[in-house]
């Protein structure tokens, strides 16, 4: 009879320590090979972890509920014939899934740091198995075509992670948003871009963009609006929107969503835009946290607007109110910025006299 020592392995979460949550087993018992003995509890999930010999429990080094550093004796074995024996190298976890698969780790070729096995080794060496058999099975996967539309979505969002970019919330009773929007026969979204533009007098810097080395300031605010086709997702741009009133903005973005979804956009009609617009509430949702398209330094989606108990002078009141997202560069923007421009925007937007006075 030989003794081997196990130690607390690297459970693969990257942890210095664990808790030896309960022995399955007791010294002095006998345990086969991959035989649950030990329950461990990591920050994540408490694991079974199997026996990496077969024969007798000689020694448990650490009681129940007590810390141990991964790396540390967790149990000593006593293993016949097996003082010149190297045992296999895994992870329990690699080991739960050969016990899974059937697969005799023994017989696995290991292909990581020091042979140890990993999960790929199992995976093949049970597929190899599977091959050999007249019952395999295959998961059958279906192939989707990628658009060049989606193509190029994909290659924008890359972009994107790379901007240091936060969103922050405000919610707006939109008593008067709805008032003024239903007198004009318009959707929320026209009356909403005209508020936005009317910000930017007091906050222009919200209308510009990271150059590199430099903030560039735009004095044309142009708007993209970001429109749902079955080519995915297409921005079109309302351009100059500061000289355009609610009227003419809500016929701008009928016209730009049209030529969205029918694929004649022209290129004048989706370059250049300062700022970006969605509407999330368009599908139901509450509110999001939308990305910046590279090239401005700020987008805004606008949630459902639907009844929601707001505290008005100290009563509660149903009232219809929609949840703004504001996501910005932070590299342009700092928070207070921000929150004092957004708050000037929710002002606005909550003023029944100001929204009026709009052009129409």
């Amino acid at each position: 009879m030989a003794e081997r020592v196990f130690p607390l392995p690297d459970l693969g979460e990257g942890l210095e320590e664990a808790i030896v949550s309960a022995w399955l087993v007791a010294e002095g018992d006998t345990v086969s090979l991959n035989q649950p003995f030990v329950e461990i509890e990591t920050a994540k999930a408490t694991v079974e972890v199997p026996a990496p010999f077969a024969g007798r429990v000689a020694k448990l080094h650490v009681a129940a509920g007590e810390a141990l550093a991964v790396g540390a004796p967790l149990a000593t074995f006593e293993v016949e014939g097996a003082a010149g024996a190297t045992p296999v190298t895994a992870t329990p976890a690699v080991r739960k899934l050969a016990r899974d698969l059937g697969v005799d780790l023994s017989m696995v070729a290991g292909s990581g740091p020091g042979g140890r096995v990993t999960r790929e080794d199992v995976e093949a060496f049970a597929r190899v198995g599977d091959e050999a058999d007249d019952d395999w099975r295959v998961t059958v996967v279906t192939e989707i075509p990628v658009s060049l539309t989606r193509r190029a979505i994909a290659d924008r969002l890359t972009e994107v992670a790379a901007i240091p970019q936060v969103t922050t919330f405000r919610t707006v009773d939109c008593t008067a948003l709805e008032a003024v929007r239903a007198d004009l026969g318009v959707s929320p979204l026209p009356v909403f871009v005209r508020a936005l533009v009317e910000m930017f007098r007091d906050h222009p810097l919200l209308n510009a963009r990271w150059d590199g080395q430099r903030i560039l300031l735009f004095h044309d605010v142009r708007v993209g609006i970001a429109t749902d086709t079955e080519r995915g997702l297409v921005v079109p741009v309302l351009a100059d929107a500061g000289s355009l009133g609610i009227a003419d903005i809500a016929a701008e973005i009928a016209r730009l969503a049209d030529a969205a979804r029918s694929n004649a956009l022209t290129r004048d009609d989706t370059i250049d835009p300062t700022i970006a617009v969605t509407n999330t509430g368009s599908y139901g949702s509450e509110f999001g946290t939308p990305l910046l398209n590279p090239g401005h330094a700020v987008t805004i989606a606008l949630g459902v607007i639907a009844p929601r108990a707001l505290v008005i002078d100290g009563t509660v009141d149903a009232r219809p109110a929609c949840t703004l997202s504001l996501t910005f560069d932070h590299r342009v923007l700092d928070g207070a910025t921000v929150g004092r421009a957004f708050g000037s925007l929710v002002e606005l937007l909550e003023s029944r006299e100001r929204l009026d006075a709009l052009p129409r």
